[in-house]
């Protein structure tokens, strides 16, 4: 019997091990969705070989909570998405800041290019806060 090779795989960013004590693979849509949360989760400087790597959206937390803050938030993200993730098409991408809470929620809707099992856009929803 043949084992379906995956276009797209990536480790589970939490480490999850699956039955047989090996790393879970995440595959396809989840793979690139991985990715993703990399580039927005991580600080720009952190990656030891790569300092560059990530958005530096995570400087733009410690602003005031505003329409302007969420703009820059917003083109940060898209620059270091098209830099960092080439497989993936934005459709679009919301920054609504939440004021009393101290955080933004985000909603990224995103196609993978030339991903022919994909039917339709992925939504990726996310929260960015100061630390």
């Amino acid at each position: 019997m043949a084992i379906a090779t995956a276009v797209y795989s990536d480790i589970d960013i939490e480490l999850s091990i699956q039955a047989d004590g090996d790393i879970l693979r995440k595959t396809e849509a989840d793979a690139i969705i991985n990715s993703l949360n990399n580039i927005i989760s991580t600080m720009q400087g952190a990656r030891r070989m790569l300092p560059e790597f990530a958005s530096t959206s995570q400087k733009l937390l410690f602003e005031p909570i505003d329409e302007s803050t969420s703009n820059l938030i917003r083109n940060r993200l898209v620059d270091s998405i098209l830099r960092w993730e080439d497989r993936v098409e934005i459709e679009k991408m919301y920054i609504n800041p939440i004021h009393d809470q101290n955080m933004y929620k985000c909603l990224l809707k995103f196609k993978i290019k030339d991903f022919p099992e994909q039917v339709g856009s992925i939504t990726l929803r996310f929260v960015l806060r100061a630390i």
